[in-house]
């Protein structure tokens, strides 16, 4: 049942401040099948990415009224990040700069059929993203309908976030890899969303066991306090839990070019749609559709993502 709060979420812009890794993605997709201890021919190309940057860019193109919290260098790679936020519908006047460490980079290496094969990843920047520095933004900034945080940032930035999160400003979290992803570990009590893969879930529960069953692994998480947990399962498609359900479902047939960024599309359409009220299925059956708009094209945000391409996907 909608309440009327959700009700009147459909009609108003949801506000969503988002936190986190904010770069450039390099990518280099092998002409054949990569040959280890070799020069393999590749094609290399480069777009925006950051986990925080790409949920930030889905977000606004569904109607979000965005807030991005980040970190650039005084370089090349900052001046083109900046550039091209500015030509996106969202609020970036919290993107800070460094004149110490360089803009965030991520070389992501692709098999031939889009899938991914390893990434390497210089994050040393989102260190300066600390409490102290978020104590600085302005009073009201956090009061808004949710906070989404990516474990790119400390510990300590992440508990600092969840105290700014309530019953009316709900937090999401996105794991981002197994060895950031227990970042989180404190503050799983007061995150309602919580966005993993099966590494991630299996570095927060704890239980590195290679046959663990994500709905194990969700149960753990949610008996840890998390309200909602999504467990992304690659071409498996995702499960679903909360308190009541634990749902899997397959992914949407369509065609894949490029695996990067899919994740965060899938959180950016479930998050919206949990917030404007839609059940737990219809919310992760948007976020596969996110997530398949994404695989088909080069870049880590689809730029024909919209609201209605979704409708008519689910």
């Amino acid at each position: 049942m909608v309440t009327d709060r959700a009700a009147g979420r459909r009609q108003a812009a949801l506000r969503i401040v988002c936190v986190g890794a904010c770069h450039v993605d390099r990518k280099a997709q092998a002409e054949r099948a990569f040959v280890a201890a070799a020069s393999n021919p590749a094609v290399v190309e480069s777009c925006f990415g950051g986990v925080a940057r790409n949920v930030s860019d889905n977000l606004g193109r569904l109607g979000v009224d965005v807030s991005l919290v980040s970190r650039v260098a005084d370089d090349a790679d900052g001046a083109a990040v900046l550039g091209y936020l500015r030509s996106l519908p969202l609020d970036y006047r919290q993107v800070g700069r460094s004149s110490t460490a360089p803009t965030a980079f991520h070389l992501i290496a692709l098999e031939p059929d889009g899938e991914m094969l390893v990434a390497v990843a210089d994050m040393r920047i989102y260190d300066e993203i600390t409490p102290a520095l978020l104590r600085e933004l302005p009073g009201d900034f956090w009061r808004v309908d949710a906070i989404f945080a990516d474990c790119n940032l400390s510990g300590e930035s992440l508990a600092y976030i969840a105290a700014q999160a309530g019953p009316s400003c709900p937090l999401a979290v996105n794991g981002v890899s197994p060895a950031k992803a227990v970042r989180a570990k404190a503050i799983l009590s007061e995150t309602a969303y919580l966005f993993v893969n099966r590494g991630e879930a299996a570095a927060l529960t704890g239980d590195a066991r290679a046959d663990l069953a994500p709905e194990a692994a969700a149960a753990a998480l949610l008996a840890q306090g998390v309200g909602e947990v999504v467990v992304t399962l690659g071409a498996a498609g995702l499960l679903v839990a909360d308190a009541h359900r634990c749902l899997r479902l397959e992914s949407l047939p369509g065609p894949l070019r490029d695996v990067t960024g899919a994740g965060d599309a899938l959180a950016a359409a479930f998050l919206e749609a949990r917030l404007r009220g839609l059940d737990l299925e219809t919310a992760a059956r948007r976020g596969l559709a996110a997530a398949q708009l994404t695989m088909g094209c080069a870049e880590s945000v689809n730029p024909d993502l919209s609201s209605e391409r979704l409708e008519r996907m689910t």
